[in-house]
């Protein structure tokens, strides 16, 4: 399940009630089911197949192949949407009501407009579920199956955006994180690797959006290279898009595990700590300081800290002789962030890490 491409199916009904009436007694109802698993064509096994009645409406949807139907399953439209034609058969003169009596669990992504061709004329249904008309039985126009339609579509501005995408050591691996709007509990998240350069892509996991915007996944065995990360969603009607590719080394090169440094938590959505190995670099003093150390040693060495985001620019910069120092970060956008730390007697690095902001 957490390696499928396809989001996983939804558990509950998802569904229109839809009804035509001629006042509170006279009136009809039809049924159009969402399941990405049926047909847009009439089957027995999905479909309920209108049976006249003797009152004075008569309403159905009408199937792909122009079946009426009282109950019609078909699968999410895809982004272009869809038209569903609308059967309304009327027994006398006079004003009737289209109503949208239910809507169950359908998407807001979904915008739900009612066409009436014969005004000309067409309204939102989830911001207005009765739709009042005229018909005359001397005017087949005026009823019937060619007035009325359902259109169903995605509205692009609802649709998922990715904020952004990071990658960043920390304890027990590489931590990936990502930043989403307008995620529901339709979209599927794979985290994919490549220790080829991009070559091949391979998928480590992933999991179903919660809608809680932000989203980590920790990859326990990054092998000792230069990893490439990226992340495939995919939305309800299974289109898969991919985000921009972050590069992660792991080698015996300058990183967080050789530097001077210490950072954590990592990641964090509060404070963030560091602390710096004043031995490993010759200034003297104590070693660094274990989490749990009742207080910072002074020292007559000071260090230029800097934060900076993935673009370079200096979010943070500050003057501290402490072994350690801490900063909140709980208002920075989530992504990774690079401390840099100079010594401010001799400008020289005293050592670089990166965190990851949730």
């Amino acid at each position: 399940m957490l390696l499928s491409k396809a989001p996983v199916a939804a558990s509950v009904l998802q569904y229109l009630r839809l009804e035509l009436a001629a006042d509170s007694i006279n009136k009809e109802e039809t049924v159009i089911k969402f399941d990405n698993t049926a047909k847009n064509t009439y089957d027995i096994a999905e479909d309920a197949q209108h049976l006249p009645g003797s009152g004075e409406v008569f309403f159905s949807s009408m199937t792909a192949d122009n079946v009426k139907v009282a109950i019609n399953a078909m699968p999410f439209p895809k982004q272009q949407g869809q038209a569903i034609k609308l059967n309304a058969i009327v027994t006398a003169d006079g004003v009737y009501a289209l109503n949208m009596t239910q809507i169950q669990s359908i998407p807001k992504i979904f915008d739900i407009w009612l066409m009436d061709a014969y005004n000309k004329d067409s309204l939102d249904m989830r911001s207005n579920q009765t739709y009042k008309f005229n018909a005359q039985v001397s005017d087949t126009n005026s009823y019937g199956s060619n007035r009325f339609s359902l259109v169903i579509r995605q509205n692009p501005a609802l649709a998922v955006h990715l904020l952004s995408f990071a990658a960043a050591k920390a304890n027990g691996g590489a931590q990936v994180v990502w930043n989403t709007e307008n995620e529901e509990n339709y979209t599927n998240f794979v985290v994919e690797r490549s220790s080829d350069g991009g070559v091949t892509f391979t998928q480590l996991g992933g999991m179903v959006s919660s809608a809680q915007g932000t989203y980590s996944f920790l990859d326990k065995t990054p092998p000792p290279t230069s990893d490439l990360y990226r992340l495939m969603m995919t939305d309800l009607n299974g289109t898969i898009t991919y985000s921009n590719v972050v590069t992660l080394s792991f080698g015996n090169g300058p990183s967080v595990a050789k530097s001077n440094i210490s950072i954590y938590p990592n990641p964090t959505n509060g404070m963030v700590n560091l602390a710096i190995d004043q031995n490993s670099h010759g200034a003297g003093g104590s070693p660094l300081l274990k989490l749990g150390t009742p207080a910072p040693l002074r020292t007559s060495q000071t260090y230029d800290i800097k934060i900076v985001n993935i673009t370079g620019a200096v979010i943070k910069s500050e003057t501290s002789a402490n072994a350690n120092w801490q900063s909140n970060v709980s208002t920075l956008p989530p992504g990774t962030y690079v401390i840099q730390v100079v010594n401010d007697k001799d400008k020289s690095l005293v050592g670089k890490g990166t965190f990851v902001k949730m």
